[in-house]
């Protein structure tokens, strides 16, 4: 089967992520809004009659693998055996998505991979399970938009997206996930379970003193990582200081800021030192698609 088609595998920012527990089976019951933004990778993929399934990556800073452990790599490989195909596919995917940040930069470039394959095939051998398989991000980021995360990440909530401006900085840290539950188990040794009884109490993104936030922002890591990481914990005080809405996302390390206008977020984009790397995006509906209002 031949067939080549391209997309934009869209970042997502955490509005708020609670760790309510660990579980039995090694992984955290989480409680996260989850929005997708306009930062983005692109994605080009061929098909053909013959060959494995190969990948080049542009950007990353070395960061990203360029072999079969990349998760658009492993998306490809599962449609096609799910799918009962044989052939090759070639994946190309230029990163924008800081690597390591919180962002779901791979997660989303495997979204986006099972999208353009059911695109290319015209077949749907279960995009979800599929997506469910290869991390807790990816069946969010496989429609993107915005959702209440539960559980994993695999109890996913729709919910209306919001309309905002997103500064996003970079303290160029790379965070792993698995370290920062470690480092959360090890401060909450005892803890089995959480009820955080005033966390996100109603799954909705809302507009509170004319800025867009759910009920709350605090993120569970970001008390840890700060104290690992001195260039988190100095990106952490900047924003403090001239930011009225900020998070962190995911485990890190990228943080990001919210405003209602363009003007706003331009404004302190301006202000932010070059090594923040800064980047200007928005709030976008479904995945590829703007937000426009």
């Amino acid at each position: 089967m031949n067939g080549r088609a391209s997309g934009r595998a869209e970042a997502k920012i955490n509005l708020g992520l609670r760790i309510l527990g660990r579980r039995d089976d090694g992984f955290h019951d989480i409680r996260s809004i989850f929005h997708s933004i306009s930062l983005a990778d692109e994605i080009d993929i061929a098909l053909s009659d013959s060959g494995g399934v190969s990948i080049s990556v542009e950007g990353g800073g070395g960061l990203v693998p360029a072999d079969g452990t990349n998760l658009a790599c492993r998306a490809a490989a599962a449609f096609m055996d799910r799918a009962g195909l044989s052939g090759g596919v070639s994946i190309r995917i230029l990163k924008r998505i800081p690597a390591g940040g919180g962002l779901g930069g791979g997660s989303s470039d495997a979204a986006c991979t099972l999208r353009l394959m059911r695109d290319i095939t015209g077949l749907d051998p279960g995009l979800f399970e599929i997506a469910s398989s290869l991390g807790s991000d990816v069946p969010f980021l496989l429609t993107g938009g915005a959702a209440l995360v539960e559980g994993r990440g695999e109890r996913i909530t729709r919910i209306e997206a919001g309309d905002f401006h997103v500064l996003i900085l970079d303290p160029g840290v790379h965070s792993s996930t698995a370290q920062a539950y470690a480092d959360w188990d090890m401060r909450h040794p005892g803890l089995t379970i959480r009820h955080s009884r005033c966390d996100l109490p109603t799954p909705e993104l809302a507009w509170h003193e004319g800025r867009p936030f759910p009920v709350s922002l605090c993120n569970d890591f970001l008390p840890l990582l700060v104290e690992r990481f001195p260039a988190m914990a100095e990106t952490a005080d900047r924003l403090d200081a001239c930011a009225s809405i900020w998070g962190l996302s995911g485990s890190g390390s990228c943080f990001y800021a919210l405003f209602r206008s363009a003007h706003e977020a331009e404004s302190l984009e301006a202000s932010v030192p070059r090594r923040f790397s800064p980047v200007l995006c928005r709030a976008t509906c479904s995945a590829g698609v703007s937000s426009n209002w």
